[in-house]
């Protein structure tokens, strides 16, 4: 540093150089609830105008419109909404928060009138679009600035759940308690008890050549649970895989595999498989279960031919015995009550059912017992209409049940069971197309499709907490 008297002013002095003046930036009443509330709750408010009904993001002290004092009246805006505007920073500079090229986006969230600007990543820049849908993503680790969102992404599309302007569904509650439910009620069925919706992501069978959105690895997983749990799915049904794809029974990777969902889509409910894959010991189906202790599991009633075969011609290229004795249901039912696991358990046919009930004359199935009929498996039953019927009629009277089906089979039995006030199960695990043939992208799509089937016969989709009253669950 230098210095220099200044003529005139003998007793001042020019200092040249730099002098650092740290400084902590006050945001005020208002900018400072917007930013802490972004940091401790992961979520994101404006303020409402009682006079106007505007609601402003960034939140301020004053409405624009008519000077209505607005400062404490803060409303929840959603975390998604759509691109109003961008621009492409293409220079670096020490005060911008990413390092060029980047997008800059105006942003509108949905609940809010006015846009706000903030970084928009996951997306290549010639992809960016005015109107695409996008979502925030909060930063891991706290800055205390409106970078606590860390960024907004490309967002998935959401369900479109049916429901009249000017009104918000209430969370369900049954109008019964379960002890007055001595017997399954007939005729038509309560149209307004949510239908959940499962997405069956994997199974045991279906590959990346056949449909490459079939998920392998923990993360793939991941980020498919979420992608059907915002098109409206309330549960996964999971077979982790090794990194080539093989159905594993391993812990630490199916392990790694829940971890990495619950860690994507705290809400969702896990059902891990205890079929898991061909060959494997009945301990081993079972260990893993115990060891993890999921919400939910599969549990299978008969030993059964479990084949691949083809429709047209009969011709037989997989053959296979799945092994299911009625000592295995017994020690696989108990075991998972006793550790808090609910079962789902899986029938193939009406034998399937009939031995659930037998079994569970010993008392040790917990209600509501949760059924879910399977159609189309070569060695199973095909789907048809009476036999659904039948197999609706014969369940204990405190007793849930959704369906699934192979293939063709799919979207007939779960249009059935909405209708008839069950549950419905869609995935890759079980079909890979649409209805109208073409490929599904993944199993989100096919939650889309149950979706609109209950909205066009006017059931709400459950929620998460509502499927976990509905089903009897605890969330871990």
């Amino acid at each position: 540093m230098t210095t220099k008297q200044m003529k005139g002013f003998e007793d001042s002095y020019v200092v040249e150089g730099k002098m650092a003046l740290p400084y902590t930036y006050f945001a005020g009443r208002v900018g400072s609830k917007f930013i802490t509330t972004i940091r401790d709750q992961k979520k994101i408010m404006g303020v409402k105008c009682p006079t106007c009904n505007l609601v402003y993001l960034p939140p301020r002290q004053v409405c624009d419109k008519d000077f209505t004092d607005i400062r404490d009246k803060w409303v929840d805006v959603s975390n998604s909404g759509t691109v109003e505007n961008f621009t492409v920073v293409r220079y670096d500079d020490k005060h911008l928060p990413r390092k060029a090229p980047f997008v800059l986006a105006l942003i509108k969230l949905e609940g809010a009138d006015t846009p706000f600007m903030h970084i928009l990543e996951e997306c290549a820049i010639e992809n960016v679009k005015i109107g695409m849908n996008v979502e925030a993503v909060f930063a891991k680790e706290t800055t205390n600035t409106i970078l606590d969102i860390d960024h907004f992404k490309p967002a998935v599309k959401g369900a479109k759940v049916s429901v009249l302007p000017g009104t918000a569904r209430k969370q369900w509650k049954p109008e019964d308690e379960p002890e007055t439910q001595e017997k399954r009620k007939g005729g038509k069925p309560d149209m307004s008890k949510p239908v959940i919706i499962t997405a069956a992501l994997s199974g045991a069978a279906t590959m990346k050549n056949q449909i490459p959105s079939v998920p392998y690895t923990p993360a793939e997983f991941a980020e498919e649970a979420y992608k059907c749990w915002k098109a409206g799915a309330a549960m996964v049904h999971v077979h982790a895989r090794e990194e080539g794809g093989m159905a594993t029974h391993e812990h630490e990777r199916i392990r790694a595999t829940y971890d990495a969902i619950r860690q994507k889509c705290p809400e969702l409910i896990v059902n891990l498989t205890s079929a898991v894959g061909m060959g494997k010991t009945a301990e081993q189906r079972l260990s893993q279960i115990l060891a993890i202790k999921p919400e939910m599991a599969s549990l299978n009633t008969n030993t059964m031919n479990f084949g691949i075969v083809d429709r047209k011609t009969g011709k037989v290229f997989i053959d296979y015995v799945f092994e299911n004795t009625f000592t295995m249901l017994q020690d696989f039912g108990k075991a998972m009550e006793e550790n808090g696991v609910k079962p789902e358990i899986e029938c193939y046919d009406m034998g399937g059912l009939d031995n659930a009930i037998l079994i569970g004359k010993q008392g040790f199935f917990t209600d509501p017992i949760n059924f879910n009929f399977v159609w189309g498996v070569a060695g199973g039953q095909q789907f048809r209409a009476e036999s659904f019927i039948a197999m609706m009629n014969a369940l204990p009277a405190k007793a849930n049940f959704t369906t699934c089906g192979v293939g063709t089979d799919e979207f007939p039995c779960i249009m059935q069971s909405c209708l008839l006030g069950g549950h419905m199960r869609v995935g890759l695990e079980d079909n890979i197309k649409m209805p109208n043939g073409d490929l599904a992208k993944g199993s989100y799509e096919l939650v889309e499709v149950a979706v609109s089937i209950a909205n066009s016969i006017g059931r709400p989709v459950a929620t998460t907490d509502e499927a976990r009253l509905i089903m009897g669950l605890k969330k871990r």
